[in-house]
This record gives structure tokens, C-alpha cells and sequence, in this order.
């Protein structure tokens, strides 16, 4: 079933992206078991709030993350933090991450409007 498959996905994701071992190669493991090429998973992308949160986020794991779900970009938690958010807070995050994010907002915000 694909909403079980989805929602298993989004759970595995939240768990690793809010976890020590965080890292972009075991981002593609979890991606490549579930024959992930396109955002087809479904709406909850608490774990993209999560991954800029974590202090072993790269720029890499940012960029792989929003490839493959565009849409994770504009994730709001229950506050209305958005991914921006979590991102500023955490002192690991490098300039060029919170750039690439910024930058995806603004191109992904534009499209569809007049």
C-alpha cells in the first residue's frame, strides 16, 4: 500500500533527521530503500523542520532533502516556525545551508503566481 509506504517514509525520515547519526550517505540508504525518485510521499514533512533543527545538517543534506521534496521547504510546525526558523537557531547551520534555503523559498514561492 502507498500510504503506508508514505507514511513509514515520513516517519523513518523524522527519526533519522532528528537524530546523532545524521548524515547525507544515510539519507540516500533510507531514500534508496524505498525506490524514492520524485516527492510522492505524501504531506508531512515534519521531518525537514527536524533536519534543520539538527546540528550535524550540511548543505549537502539540505540540497538532497529538497530535491527530492520540494514542497518540504514550506513546512510549518505547530508555532508557525517554518524551516527557515529552526535553521537560524541552530549554530551549526552555515551560511550557505540557510542560503540554499532561503534561495529555494523564494524561487519554489514564485512559481504558479502572476
Amino acid at each position: 500500500n502507498s500510504q503506508q509506504s508514505a507514511e513509514s517514509l515520513s516517519e523513518e525520515l523524522y527519526f533519522y533527521c532528528a537524530s546523532e547519526s545524521l548524515s547525507e550517505d544515510g539519507l540516500r540508504e533510507i531514500i534508496e530503500r524505498y525506490g524514492l525518485n520524485d516527492d510522492r510521499h505524501g504531506s508531512d514533512y515534519d521531518f525537514f523542520l527536524e533536519v534543520c533543527a539538527n546540528e550535524r545538517v550540511t548543505e549537502g543534506i539540505i540540497q538532497c532533502l529538497l530535491g527530492l521534496f520540494p514542497a518540504a521547504s514550506s513546512a510549518i510546525d505547530e508555532d508557525g516556525w517554518s524551516p527557515l526558523h529552526f535553521a537560524c537557531c541552530n549554530k551549526n547551520m552555515t551560511v550557505p545551508a540557510a542560503i540554499f534555503i532561503v534561495m529555494w523559498v523564494i524561487t519554489n514561492s514564485s512559481v504558479g503566481h502572476a
